[in-house]
């Protein structure tokens, strides 16, 4: 079944890309427009960058047994001296707000890893791009293959904000640079979906597990992301022991 992710309403503003907008830039080849990694990794780790960003955001409380959807995250921050902007605020972008609203209808319990697998469709990933194509970052560009297989691909039109970011990760890795709530969750997702290799290949193991290990943020948040982000790296491996029957060590 797919999850009812309509063509975005949301007005065209310079906000900043929010984590599964910035992990799917990442996937892409910048010059060809297809995925680095296939395609249910990268729907794995989008799925899971989007728990991590609504519990960024304060609007999700994710523990090792459930997900919790919070209506109002101001009361999230209220203890933290130095909230961040969105402490305050109730709107979330699109596919944000559809996922964020899956999640408050369903009446039962279901943990993290099951939310990862239900969203890992295509259907939240074309979502997510399809904002990235509506802000002008990349363009969407199909053809067929032989006559009858279809092709999406996206080629950026904007490369500022992907070496940007990738700037601001290679400094966290390479030069010492504090992470941040966001270079630290895109590291980690990177990490489980073994594309930072890809990427950074020079990068040493040891600095890279640390990143991905190390909470950065809120205090009142940090909690509900690492086990996002866990329940990401646990998704991911099983989906790969299914397929090679193999161990999935990371490191």
């Amino acid at each position: 079944m797919s999850e009812p992710f309509p063509d975005s309403t949301e007005a065209v503003t310079d906000r900043p890309l929010n984590i599964p907008e910035y992990f799917l830039l990442l996937c892409l080849d910048d010059e060809k427009g297809k995925l680095l990694l296939d395609g249910p990794t990268v729907g794995m780790g989008i799925a899971g960058a989007a728990l991590v960003e609504l519990a960024r955001r304060g609007r999700l409380e994710v523990t090792r047994s459930t997900v919790r959807s919070i209506e109002h995250p101001q009361q999230v921050f209220a203890a933290d001296p130095n909230p961040p902007a969105w402490a305050h605020s109730t709107e979330l972008e699109w596919p944000l707000e559809q996922v964020w609203d899956i999640i408050r209808a369903f009446t039962r319990h279901r943990d993290a890893e099951q939310w990862i697998n239900r969203f890992s469709r295509q259907t939240l990933r074309d979502a997510v791009a399809a904002s990235l194509v509506k802000r002008g970052i990349v363009e969407e560009d199909e053809s067929t293959v032989l006559w009858i297989f279809h092709r999406t691909r996206y080629r950026e039109r904007d490369e500022h904000f992907e070496h940007e970011l990738r700037d601001r990760i290679r400094g966290v890795l390479m030069d010492g640079q504090p992470a941040d709530d966001v270079t630290w969750p895109l590291i980690s997702l990177m990490r489980t979906t073994r594309l930072l290799h890809r990427l950074f290949p020079d990068v040493d193991k040891a600095h890279i597990r640390a990143a991905a290990v190390t909470p950065v943020g809120s205090p009142a948040t940090e909690r509900s992301m690492s086990e996002a982000l866990l329940a990401t790296e646990n998704a991911v491996a099983e989906a790969l022991t299914a397929t090679t029957g193999g161990a999935s060590a990371l490191d």
